[in-house]
């Protein structure tokens, strides 16, 4: 029987986004869902002061699975997630060798406790809003966190992130910066503003690499590669909202290797995070890509998602572990891509696509783009890419950003008059208009 009260009942249906009275709407890119699908009919406003709309992707990440139902959205997006727990499927984490070193010292170890790292006001409690969700307690000594901006192409995002380098080698997530054309950061502690570059990005671990240009020698985090035990203390710490300041959101540890699998709804639009910690503190949209930290204030893992609720005991955090973070900067630095790993910026065509009636619809076309170049107009239907079949915007995201900047791609389509045509196009860097 359907028990909507009951949390642990596998049929209860899916809750809506928390609301957060007292919070702006959050900002951010939506994890795995690429600025060029577009929905006319779904759009929010960015937080005061920002002025612009940035469009809703239709592509909200449902997970399909059996076993307990709940709810999540991106930390760092506005976007819903709905995710079920995969149990038993997730293998211990297997890393490679040590990072490059860095002074002589491997990365990781150099970082290792390398100072008393963030100061969370532990004693505060929580600072519950009219939902019964915490809010946060300010934090204002977080050496290594960055507040994390993006222009994308049909509007703004927010995040979070953590320095490594003192040459600002940096780290986020992924769908952070996933087809941002600019990327600025902020020190948090400093309130330096600064132009960073994609280095590279994992989109299996959800993991982006930064590099900070043109900035004096930055306070990096120190991390601690052992994870506390069950019960212990955490804290997501971050840009919570696209505030513009760091809060942070306490609880315990619940779960090590936990595994949340999130789809679109598009059939085979599905994708899957494991390996994750999961704490009880109550993280929002706008913590993505900040730290996860244990009793001691050293970096634990990234934020990359929560569960979704209307109360304390409904919204959980899940961050990627400081190790795992680590052995994709690793792969990056390299310069050796892999299936998941693909170094420099993502490849976009300029174009804005909606999904309609199982076919991917060009809504707008940037003008000068690739896809102008190409011959799509407003209307066209895109059949395929590289000989893959096309039914939605998601997947033609998907298969897009797959590729670099300067890759060549086959494209087909059908144009509004009904004539079939296809060609050849470079993949440029995500315009800004």
């Amino acid at each position: 029987m359907n028990d909507p009260e009951n949390t642990g009942d596998p049929d209860r249906p899916p809750v809506g986004i928390p609301p957060f009275p007292d919070r702006p709407p959050a900002v951010g890119p939506i994890y795995g869902v690429p600025v060029q699908q577009y929905q006319p009919e779904q759009q929010y406003l960015p937080p005061h002061p920002q002025p612009r709309r940035r469009r809703r992707s239709p592509a909200y990440r449902l997970i399909v699975a059996s076993g307990f139902l709940a709810a999540a959205i991106l930390a760092g997006g506005v976007g819903l997630l709905i995710f079920e727990e995969i149990q038993d499927i997730v293998a211990a984490q297997d890393h490679g060798p040590a990072l490059p070193a860095t002074g002589g010292v491997p990365l990781g170890e150099a970082l290792q406790h390398s100072h008393e790292g963030i100061q969370v006001d532990w004693a505060a409690g929580p600072n519950l809003d009219d939902a019964g969700l915490d809010q946060g307690s300010r934090v204002t000594d977080a050496p290594g966190v960055l507040m994390v901006d993006t222009q994308l192409m049909s509007g703004m995002g927010t995040g979070t992130g953590v320095v490594l380098t003192g040459d600002g080698l940096a780290i986020t997530n992924y769908h952070v910066v996933e087809d941002a054309s600019e990327v600025t950061v902020t020190v948090a502690d400093s309130g330096e503003v600064y132009t960073a570059t994609v280095l590279g990005r994992d989109s299996l671990h959800d993991v982006a690499v930064l590099q900070i240009e043109d900035a004096p020698t930055l306070a990096t985090a120190s991390i601690n590669t052992e994870l506390p035990d069950r019960g212990g203390p955490t804290a997501a710490v971050g840009n919570g909202g696209g505030q513009g300041y760091l809060t942070a959101v306490t609880g315990e540890l619940t779960g090590l290797e936990e595994s949340i699998v999130a789809s679109s709804g598009v059939p085979d639009d599905m994708s899957r995070l494991s390996g994750l910690i999961e704490t009880s503190a109550d993280v929002i949209p706008g913590y993505s890509g900040g730290p996860l930290v244990d009793g001691d204030g050293q970096v634990i893992g990234i934020t990359t998602a929560a569960s979704q609720g209307e109360t304390a005991e409904e919204v959980d955090g899940y961050a990627i572990p400081v190790t795992v973070a680590l052995d994709v900067v690793e792969q990056v630095l390299s310069g050796e891509e892999t299936d998941s790993v693909s170094i420099g910026m993502d490849g976009a065509l300029g174009i804005v696509v909606g999904t309609e009636q199982d076919q991917a619809v060009v809504i707008e076309v940037t003008p000068g783009s690739s896809a102008e170049q190409l011959g799509l107009r407003e209307r066209d239907i895109v059949r395929t890419v590289d000989g893959q079949p096309v039914t939605s915007a998601a997947e033609l995201s998907r298969i897009v950003n797959d590729h670099n900047v300067g890759d060549v791609i086959t494209v087909e389509w059908t144009t509004e008059a009904g004539e079939d045509r296809s060609g050849e196009a470079t993949l440029q860097e995500a315009v800004v208009y």
